[in-house]
């Protein structure tokens, strides 16, 4: 059995992961609570967004770079090959199973397109790993990007990826994040970016919980100043930002979820750790004490055997 020196160590050393443990908790909570509002509160503009976009399709027959068949765009004589997929990842550990799903959900999806050419887009330092990890061609990387990150400073993203696509570069980019539906329920999501039709941006900006209606009936008419191409030409590359934002906003979420639940349950494990290293810490005092009487008395009837 250990010595009591050996368990009180121990039972410091678990009591200080317990501390790190809670305070992280705490850390988390007071994040997830901030990016869960900015994820929600975006949504409604993503809905919005959506609308105008249907409207613009129903009335007119659009010709955008960023929603022509791949064939369509681009530099000519340049044939679109290839996929581009943005990864979105968190730049810091310690959050469960949260990493380790997208590993596991890119890895299958690898599988799904049977050696098809994708390159990716890294957000986070774990996206980086797990792209490396499996062997994906890394276009960029980004690791600056954090809950408190606005759309005009994820716009380098969002352009790099409209870049990429218009030059026919790619036939199709999508982007795989980390969809947040409640604070126990998060799970990785696969979203079509270009090119864009009313399906893919449906897709790409409907969340859990809300239900984006697919009745064009339900919109509103719009009549369109100056024009309806000069509106298409600034909303189609403003919406791209919105659903990127959008994304690394639910991502963030989830994130700061994992690691608060991933922290409470370390503390709670060290709990139950403080309690077995205690009694065993008992036992051994009790013994050392049991062994020191039998000593005593041992000693005290060898004497009066003399």
């Amino acid at each position: 059995m250990p010595s009591t020196k050996e368990i009180k160590q121990k039972i410091k050393s678990t009591g200080n992961i317990k501390k790190i443990a809670k305070t992280m908790e705490m850390v988390s909570v007071s994040k997830m609570r901030r990016a869960v509002d900015k994820a929600l509160s975006s949504r409604a503009y993503a809905r919005l967004s959506l609308e105008l976009l249907v409207n613009l399709s129903k009335d007119m027959d659009i010709e955008h770079p960023l929603m022509l068949a791949p064939q369509k765009a681009g530099k000519a004589g340049k044939e679109a090959q290839g996929e581009l997929l943005i990864v979105v990842a968190g730049n810091k550990g310690l959050c469960g199973g949260y990493h380790t799903n997208l590993t596991r959900s890119l890895n299958l999806y690898f599988k799904k397109k049977n050696g098809e050419t994708i390159k990716a887009i890294t957000v986070g330092k774990y996206a980086e790993k797990i792209c490396r990890k499996l062997g994906v061609p890394i276009v960029a990387s980004f690791i600056n990007f954090s809950e408190y990150s606005t759309t005009e400073e994820v716009k380098i993203l969002s352009d790099l990826a409209k870049r990429e696509f218009v030059e026919n570069n790619y036939a199709s980019a999508k982007i795989l994040y980390t969809e947040f539906l409640k604070s126990t329920t998060y799970k990785p999501s696969l979203r079509e970016l270009f090119p864009i039709s009313v399906n893919s941006v449906k897709n790409a900006l409907e969340p859990a919980g809300i239900t984006v209606q697919a009745d064009e009936k339900r919109f509103l008419s719009y009549v369109f100043e100056p024009s309806a191409s000069e509106v298409i030409e600034n909303i189609l590359p403003g919406l791209v930002d919105v659903v990127i934002h959008q994304t690394l906003s639910e991502s963030f979420a989830s994130e700061h979820s994992a690691r608060m639940f991933a922290m409470k349950n370390a503390g709670d494990n060290a709990t139950t750790i403080l309690d077995a290293l205690m009694l065993s810490y008992n036992h051994a005092r009790q013994d050392g004490i049991t062994r020191e009487l039998s000593e005593i008395v041992a000693g005290a009837e060898a004497l009066n055997a003399n």
